[in-house]
C-alpha cells in the first residue's frame, strides 16, 4: 500500500495534531478526519460543531465546561461522549484545555490503531480505574495541564494490558509525547504508575462489568448523532459513533517495534 500511504502523510493543518501515517485511501480520511485541511474536512468541523451546540445537550456533560471549548478537536461525536465518561469515572476534579485536547488526540489515536468501539470501551474502563490510584498519590502534585499526559500514559498501559496486539510505546510516543518529553522519561513514568498499582493491572468482573457498562451507554448514546446532520437525518457513511470509518495507524507502522 506504498502508494496509498503516501498519499496520507499530510494530514493536519498548522494547529493540527502531529500527522499520523496510515495505510488507508486519501477518500476515506475526508470522513475519517475532522482536523484535515481539505474543504471536506473543514465541512465536516463545521458540521461536528453544528451538531454539537445544538443538538448535544451540553448541560448532561459533566465537563461540560472543559470539553465544549475543544470539542472541534474530537475526531466524532463518540468521542466527545465517551472523554466525559472516562473522566468521570477516572474520578478527576477538574482537567485543564491542553489536557482536553490530548485526550481527544489519544482516542482518536485508538481509532485509527483499528481497535474496535468495544476494545476502547475496554481499555478506556481499565485506565479509568488505574487513574483513581495515580490521583489520590500524586494529583495534589499536579496541574490541571498536566493531567493530560499522566491519562495517555494510564491509557498506554490499559491497552497493552487488555490488547493481544498492540501499539509499541516509542509510537505513542512519536504522536503523542514527542513534544513534552523524551521516550527514556515516558517509559519511565510507565514504570512508575505500573509500581503505584503493584504491577496488578486486572480489574474484578464487577468493577470491569459497572465501568464497560457505563462507556457502552455512553457509545450507545452517541449513536444517535452523525457528522454532517442532527438526529433523524439521512443515513450515511460518517456516523457520529467511534467505530465509524476506521483506519490502521501504528500496528502497521510498529509491526517491528515492542513496548
Amino acid at each position: 500500500h506504498k502508494e496509498d500511504l503516501a498519499s496520507t502523510r499530510q494530514l493536519g493543518t498548522a494547529d493540527a495534531a502531529p500527522s499520523l501515517e496510515l495505510s488507508v485511501s486519501s477518500t476515506a480520511l475526508a470522513v475519517s478526519f475532522a482536523d484535515t485541511a481539505s474543504d471536506g474536512s473543514t465541512a465536516q468541523v463545521r458540521a461536528v460543531l453544528y451538531i454539537d451546540e445544538h443538538f448535544v445537550t451540553w448541560d448532561k456533560f459533566r465537563f461540560a465546561r472543559q470539553l465544549q471549548p475543544h470539542s472541534r478537536h474530537a475526531h466524532c461525536v463518540g468521542a466527545i461522549f465517551m472523554a466525559d465518561c472516562f473522566l468521570e469515572l477516572s474520578g478527576l476534579p477538574d482537567i485543564g484545555g491542553d489536557s482536553v485536547k490530548l485526550l481527544f488526540k489519544t482516542l482518536k489515536f485508538l481509532h485509527l490503531c483499528d481497535y474496535s468501539g468495544e476494545d476502547i470501551c475496554s481499555i478506556l474502563a481499565h485506565a479509568s480505574f488505574y487513574c483513581v490510584d495515580a490521583w489520590e498519590l500524586c494529583g495534589a502534585h499536579m496541574e490541571p495541564d498536566e493531567v493530560g499526559h499522566v491519562l495517555a500514559t494510564l491509557i498506554f498501559i490499559a491497552h497493552a494490558w487488555v490488547q493481544d496486539e498492540t501499539c509499541p510505546l516509542h509510537i505513542w510516543h512519536k504522536h503523542l509525547f514527542c513534544k513534552y518529553c523524551p521516550l527514556k522519561t515516558l517509559n519511565a513514568a510507565v514504570i512508575r504508575l505500573m509500581q503505584i498499582r503493584r504491577y496488578q493491572l486486572r480489574l474484578s468482573t464487577r468493577e470491569l462489568s459497572r465501568r464497560m457498562g457505563r462507556l457502552e451507554e455512553a457509545l450507545q448514546q452517541s449513536s444517535r448523532f452523525r457528522i454532517g446532520g442532527g438526529p433523524g437525518s439521512a443515513s450515511g457513511d460518517n456516523e457520529g459513533g467511534i467505530d465509524a470509518t476506521r483506519g490502521g495507524v501504528g500496528r502497521a507502522e510498529a509491526a517491528g517495534g515492542g513496548m
